[in-house]
């Protein structure tokens, strides 16, 4: 008997499937349409749990090329199911990241919705690592438990020889950052070839091979368009199963997870976003599944957003009912609520904003696209009474973002919301209307005497230019300080660039950090001299960023000895500038502006008042020529007494007590309380500390103030009226103040001595710890202890043995070491935290050896000064502890140094969608196994 040839019986399947699907719709179709008839729109929105699920990709016998052996290693990674949802996504960052992405460029995956990261087991003994490590072994597990013969799982092929170095290649989410987006690969040559690496990847129908696909639409979305029909069956087809597959066939592919099918779905609508010609074949299958009504919450949501980004919100099936806030008995879920107007806000991104709305606007601004309501949900104008503050703000910000009609009146009318936050963001995106009239309300606003207003109007104002952000630079508050110089950091201008220059030496150090970040991205010209200001005049952690920028920039700034003084610092500046290895031309215009003004005192004023302030200083009072000066100098102008200040402060002849006492009081209500100082009763004496507390709370006292103070405190002996002083002067880090404090750490009294080593440690400047050293031998355990934690501050390595000198005892100098052995144990632990905050290795050791003791709160202690000390090293005896910790409070303090220790880009990304701390300590291990699973790790070597 002849058998049935491989065509016939692929036909007689075929017509069962069909004869099976005609079944099928002949019972569920009557069932749809009556309940369609009956109403029940919202039965759309309903939630179903989403299970992985096995796909029904038509498996064909095609020539799978083998995978590169510089790939191998990747391919292993990328065969796991670690995508993650990224909950420091933004619209506002993917649009502003894609909006001018080049075809040779790859974006930056921390700005996308979906992540490819570190993936959570249930065990952190079940490591990651092992795949990495021996491919080969991974690889028969994996068809061991699949019963797959025909061909290898997703990354699974043996290496070609047994040494290959692929073989014990390390990756992780990490990895895979710094593989496809490095700053210092610029060249499109080098992004082209990792496009390359994954369209490899992506040419194999296995796990690795979805991932690469979707990795690939999703970095390089202008180039992926050959994604579209791998990505279209993975969140299209992964709900259904081949009809051609027996129960008993254990021949399966991967599975598609939830987690992968989001996340295609993801990548489909960036590719079709930026397509030339949208696949209306494509744009019908996304749309139609918005019509079935067992799909989650999550996909459904997911859809919105995703097809927001090439088609009008309402043209959306079932948005419109996600948005339907009319019957309060019956809202839809908020998750859905939510996804529908960040759709909305996506669309709005995508074909209505332009950057210069949120940033510097200029003449040769584009005219903005016209507001159409046809675009739109019918209903989204209810969406301004959603009971979510989330969403009432969120919908101010699409208002202010499509140019509503309404959009200033909608704003305006949530300034009066209830919630704080709705208030606060309504401030901001008033700056992104460009109206007169919402400028006249940010500047109401920027007045304000909450802290929290005025911040939200400082990023409003920002998108408006530096020149509306000038009288918010010398706000009291810190945190405005910060949001001026964010927002002046979005324009690269001369103007900002100025403006700047005043906030480097900031009393905030956080502040001038911040400086130093906003211009990252900035042109040379206008970054590097503000680089170099922020190496002489900032603090030390601002001049130590300033030089690791400078030498990204140039190459040069290494040189540069971010601990030498001010003046030799000042002088290496200049030798650079000089000899044309860094560009000088804004330096000078900046040399000559800035907080002092002298460009706004004329040349020829400026000698005059030179004459009169040498006759001050070398005649005597009886002179006829004194008198005139004294008269002459008391009509200045607040910009003339800026130079008079700058040339008390560089004579090196004495001043004549009339000069503070009788001249410098008419010019200034600083130096009449400065005066008020010499009172014998000591209530006046405390309220002109007070008042000139309050005047550096506004700006920093100037230095011929903290100058004069000095001489007057050494013969003060009311300890308040010290506090108030040296509170007035803690954020300041020039020398006039560090000498006022080291005048406070040889006072007799035990708790100034103490207030001058908390200065000497608040702003850790190396060259002022041999003046702390000799205070570790005094007699007062207070003075002794605020002495070791200003030297762990100091980053000065010589308060770890001390200096040998003929003062002392030479078996015994003033160190660190010695304390070791005291016989008070707060000593002995401050000692111990100080040297760790040093790098001393005994130091770190005994810390370590303390976060083992038997008592918790001894362990708690430890672990929390582990994170205070910034070293590296720790990270995994943290990780080991909090894998055995059972006290639950030790146990946070063990995450919270953890997560100070390890920078947030280098944290497993699982942590933001755990609470459980007991959890969170399972991912560390998973993370510190997969980073140390190859033969080297970016923590190992430590600081």
């Amino acid at each position: 008997m002849k058998s049935a040839s491989p065509r016939g019986i692929n036909l007689a399947r075929v017509s069962e499937v069909r004869r099976s699907h005609q079944k099928w719709l002949s019972w569920t179709l009557p069932l749809l349409v009556c309940a369609a008839l009956s109403g029940c729109q919202k039965s759309l929105l309903q939630n179903v749990s989403e299970t992985p699920v096995v796909t029904a990709f038509k498996e064909v016998e095609t020539f799978k090329p083998e995978i590169p052996a510089e790939l191998e290693g990747l391919n292993v990674y990328l065969s796991q199911d670690l995508w993650v949802k990224n909950h420091h996504w933004s619209p506002y960052d993917e649009w502003i990241t894609l909006r001018d992405l080049k075809t040779t460029e790859l974006s930056a995956p921390h700005n996308h919705r979906w992540l490819f990261g570190v993936k959570q087991d249930s065990s952190p003994l079940q490591q990651v690592a092992q795949a990495v490590e021996t491919p080969d072994k991974s690889a028969k597990a994996e068809q061991d438990a699949d019963d797959t013969t025909a061909e290898k799982s997703a990354g699974a092929e043996k290496p070609t020889a047994p040494n290959n170095k692929s073989a014990a290649e390390s990756w992780s989410f990490n990895a895979l950052h710094d593989f496809f987006h490095r700053e210092e690969d610029s060249e499109p040559t080098h992004k082209s070839q990792k496009i390359a690496a994954l369209q490899q990847l992506a040419a194999h129908d296995t796990l690795a091979g979805w991932n690469a696909t979707i990795l690939w639409a999703t970095l390089a979305p202008r180039t992926a368009a050959d994604t579209i029909p791998t990505l279209e069956k993975l969140v299209c087809e992964a709900d259904k199963r081949s009809d051609s597959e027996s129960k008993s066939d254990k021949k399966q592919k991967a599975s598609v997870s939830p987690g992968i099918r989001l996340a295609a779905l993801n990548g489909l609508s960036l590719v079709l976003a930026h397509a030339d010609a949208l696949p209306i074949e494509t744009k019908q299958r996304l749309t139609q599944l918005l019509s079935h009504p067992d799909i989650s919450f999550k996909l459904r949501g997911e859809l919105y957003r995703s097809l927001s980004r090439f088609m009008p919100p309402a043209q959306i099936t079932s948005m419109n009912q996600s948005m339907d806030i009319t019957d309060s008995n019956a809202l839809p879920p908020k998750e859905l609520r939510r996804a529908a107007l960040e759709g909305c806000i996506m669309h709005g991104l995508w074909f209505y904003a332009e950057p210069d709305q949120f940033s510097h606007r200029s003449a040769a601004s584009q005219q903005p696209r016209p507001y159409q309501s046809s675009a739109w949900p019918e209903n989204i104008m209810q969406v301004r009474w959603d009971p979510d503050a989330i969403i009432r703000w969120n919908f101010g910000y699409w208002a202010a973002v499509v140019r509503h009609p309404d959009a200033e009146a909608i704003l305006t009318a949530q300034l009066k919301d209830a919630d704080m936050l709705v208030q606060n963001k309504a401030i901001r995106n008033l700056g992104l209307l460009g109206s007169d009239s919402a400028l006249r309300i940010l500047k109401q606003q920027s007045t304000r005497p909450q802290e929290t207003v005025r911040v939200a109007a400082a990023t409003g104002l920002s998108s408006w230019g530096p020149v509306y952000l000038a009288g918010l630079g010398d706000d009291s508050s810190s945190a405005v300080r910060l949001a001026v110089a964010e927002g002046l950091g979005q324009s690269p201008t001369a103007d900002a660039a100025l403006q700047l220059k005043s906030l480097i030496n900031d009393r905030s150090t956080e502040v001038q950090l911040t400086v130093i970040e906003s211009i990252r991205h900035w042109p040379d010209e206008l970054a590097i001299p503000l680089l170099l200001e922020g190496i002489k005049e900032g603090v030390f952690k601002t001049r130590r960023a300033s030089v690791l920028q400078l030498t990204e920039r140039t190459g040069v700034g290494g040189i540069i000895s971010i601990e030498a003084s001010r003046e030799e610092r000042t002088a290496a500046i200049q030798s650079l500038v000089q000899s044309g290895q860094l560009p000088g031309g804004f330096w000078t215009q900046l040399m000559q502006q800035g907080i002092h003004q002298e460009s706004r005192v004329n040349q020829g004023r400026v000698a005059e008042l030179q004459a009169y302030f040498q006759q001050l200083i070398n005649q005597s009072p009886d002179a006829p020529g004194w008198q005139h000066a004294f008269q002459e100098l008391t009509q200045l102008t607040p910009e003339e007494v800026n130079q008079l200040e700058k040339m008390i402060l560089e004579t090196s002849v004495a001043i004549p007590d009339e000069v503070y006492s009788d001249l410098l009081p008419k010019l200034d209500t600083n130096y009449a309380a400065l005066q008020q100082l010499n009172s014998s009763h000591v209530t006046d004496r405390r309220q002109a500390a007070q008042q000139l507390f309050m005047s550096s709370q506004k700006s920093s006292l100037n230095p011929v103030i903290v100058k004069r103070l000095r001489t007057m405190m050494s013969r003060e002996q009311d300890r308040l009226v010290w506090r108030i002083v040296m509170e007035s002067i803690s954020r300041d880090s020039y020398e006039e103040a560090a000498q006022l404090a080291l005048l406070a750490i040889n006072h007799n009294w035990p708790d100034i001595r103490v207030l001058g080593c908390e200065y000497f440690g608040a702003h850790g400047i190396p060259q002022y710890a041999p003046w702390v050293l000799p205070l570790l031998n005094d007699s007062n355990h207070s003075v002794q202890l605020a002495a070791i934690r200003a030297l762990g501050q100091c980053h000065n390595p010589i308060a770890i043995n001390g200096v040998q000198s003929d003062e002392q005892n030479p078996s015994r100098p003033a160190s660190l070491r010695n304390l070791l052995t005291h016989s008070n144990q707060r000593v002995r632990f401050e000692t111990v935290v100080a040297l760790s905050h040093l790098g001393d290795f005994q130091g770190m050791q005994e810390l370590v050896r303390l976060s083992n003791d038997t008592r918790s709160a001894v362990r708690r202690d430890a672990v929390r000064e582990m994170g205070e000390s910034g070293q590296t090293r720790f990270v995994e005896p943290l990780i080991q502890m909090a894998w055995t910790e059972r006290n639950s409070s030790t146990l946070e303090e063990i995450l919270s140094s953890l997560g100070r220790l390890v920078p947030p880009s280098d944290q497993p990304a699982e942590l933001k969608t755990v609470s459980s701390p007991s959890e969170q300590a399972k991912i560390w291990m998973n993370w510190w196994q997969t980073q140390h699973s190859g033969s080297s790790s970016r923590l190992s070597t430590g600081r």
